[in-house]
């Protein structure tokens, strides 16, 4: 496997619905944005997104790609901390990788296990399961194929046990990178939730349909049977509106979910990346069915974060586009697209540092909007954005980071009460330090079912390649420090392994 550097840090999922979640997010038990105000036509069998054991509580997931197992650098591994009536109980966790009994495979260098996640009760069995992406994974395919792993949940949270591996279904082969991303939702409105995996290298998404055969081989009694079908599509939609060609190959997806037509079913928002040509954009996909979704629309924008939610509370998902390129000197910009019935995406607005509202001022090279997730922070009905800028200077200590927090209203998104939270916020545990990149991934949960999403923030730089995550309470007034709590990888059990704890978040939305 060749050993590769990455510059994206993928909030995955998708939201699950988000998500964005995304893990943003949230979002959340339906595979759609909580916060949107239209709700899916019916809930998904089985578990909640993420509660692994069943307790009707969200458990978080931390993808750890570039951690080292048995002598083998960056093969990767998951960290699973359990949720409480109190919060993520770090005292509660466990660490998964391909080297962990029943898990197919073997950790070897550079396979990067745990570079996407996502979540769905795959089996319908009350407890949630993981999927886990593998994108470098050297197969019969050739090295950098890519696969993607589930793990079952239990009573006692996930297991290797009966676990399962898929590759890239249609024309696979090498550095196709299946596996790169992932997000969930019940895409087609059948009761039982999907999801969809992406190969980079190949230019392609796969919705993942679930039959329901593992529901049916369950109440038979027989063995748990992982067997999706599915459909490959180009990640770009009809050439006759994209203002560039399409590339058979692109260097990054990042995938959100949210109801952006109104129907109340989610649609998949899938971003690309091509940093060669160098091309961004995203597309929205919806009507989902047998043969897979309908394109609906392009745009060609800069994309490094995305999320989908409904921040003004009309029915429709907004998509949210995180642009952390320099955007002619601001350090980064969000910009969202109005949902509407026939998704034209034609209103927009943008937001940075420097809008109205906004804490702070711009600084060249902050990456504000490099991660978003989407959830409702102050249980208003309306979706709220957390905005994650990774390299923002705090204290002049340069790339501590920060988050900012975007509330949504009857206008939309707008700078109007939005927060920014580091770890030098009153009551967050810890100091921000120069480098940490808090902020890198962002991910709105309700660990506690207090009806508030909480902010979970990842600092994959804190003390080196340890990292660490911090988690904010959501309430009526926004996030708050008071009651915060931050933990890494020494808590975690995972120190000096280059965890990178924080690098990857399980998100809904």
């Amino acid at each position: 496997m060749r050993v590769r550097v990455f510059s994206r840090a993928l909030a995955v999922t998708t939201v699950v619905a988000l998500g964005a979640a995304g893990t943003a997010g949230a979002a959340h038990a339906s595979g759609v944005p909580s916060t949107a105000k239209a709700a899916v036509k019916a809930a998904p069998a089985g578990a909640r997104p993420y509660d692994f054991n069943g307790d009707g509580r969200p458990d978080l997931a931390l993808g750890d790609p570039y951690g080292t197992v048995s002598g083998k650098t960056t093969a990767g591994f998951v960290t699973i901390v359990y949720g409480s009536s109190s919060g993520f109980n770090t005292a509660k966790k466990q660490v998964i990788s391909q080297n962990t009994t029943g898990v197919p495979g073997t950790a070897e260098t550079a396979d990067h296990f745990g570079f996407s996640l996502t979540s769905l009760d795959y089996d319908a069995d009350g407890y949630a399961d993981l999927l886990v992406g593998d994108p470098d994974e050297d197969t019969t395919n050739g090295a950098d194929a890519g696969s993607e792993t589930i793990l079952w949940g239990s009573s006692s949270g996930l297991t290797g046990t009966g676990s399962d591996t898929i590759a890239e279904p249609e024309s696979p082969g090498a550095s196709h990178r299946f596996g790169y991303s992932l997000a969930a939702a019940d895409f087609d409105g059948d009761g039982f939730t999907d999801w969809v995996d992406t190969a980079p290298g190949a230019g392609f998404f796969y919705p993942f349909k679930n039959p329901g055969t593992a529901l049916a081989a369950r109440a038979a009694g027989s063995a748990r049977v992982f067997a999706p079908k599915t459909q490959r599509h180009a990640v770009r939609g009809s050439k006759k509106a994209m203002a560039a060609a399409a590339d058979t190959a692109v260097t990054g997806f990042i995938p959100a979910v949210g109801d952006v037509n109104g129907d109340q079913k989610p649609d998949l928002v899938i971003g690309w990346q091509d940093t060669d040509s160098p091309t961004f954009g995203f597309d929205v996909w919806d009507n989902f069915n047998d043969q897979g979704p309908t394109w609906a629309n392009e745009v060609l924008t800069r994309v490094d974060g995305l999320a989908v939610g409904d921040f003004d509370g009309d029915g429709y998902g907004d998509v949210a586009v995180g642009g952390a390129d320099e955007s002619a000197g601001t350090g980064g910009h969000v910009t969202v697209y109005k949902g509407d019935a026939t998704v034209t995406l034609s209103a927009s607005s943008t937001l940075t540092q420097d809008s109205d509202g906004v804490p702070g001022t711009a600084a060249s090279g902050d990456k504000f909007g490099y991660s978003l997730s989407t959830g409702d922070v102050n249980k208003d009905g309306k979706a709220d954005l957390a905005a994650g800028v990774p390299y923002h200077s705090v204290n002049a200590l340069a790339h501590a980071g920060e988050v900012v927090m975007l509330y949504g209203s009857a206008s939309g998104l707008t700078g109007t009460g939005s927060q920014a939270v580091s770890q030098d916020t009153s009551g967050v545990p810890g100091t921000a330090e120069a480098d940490d990149a808090l902020g890198w991934t962002v991910s709105l949960l309700d660990p506690n079912t207090d009806g508030y999403a909480d902010l979970i923030a990842g600092a994959p730089k804190e003390n080196g390649t340890d990292g660490a995550v911090s988690v904010l309470l959501g309430g009526a007034a926004g996030v708050s420090g008071t009651g915060s709590a931050t933990f890494g990888a020494g808590t975690l059990g995972i120190g000096g392994v280059d965890a990178q704890v924080g690098v990857r978040l399980g998100r809904i939305s």
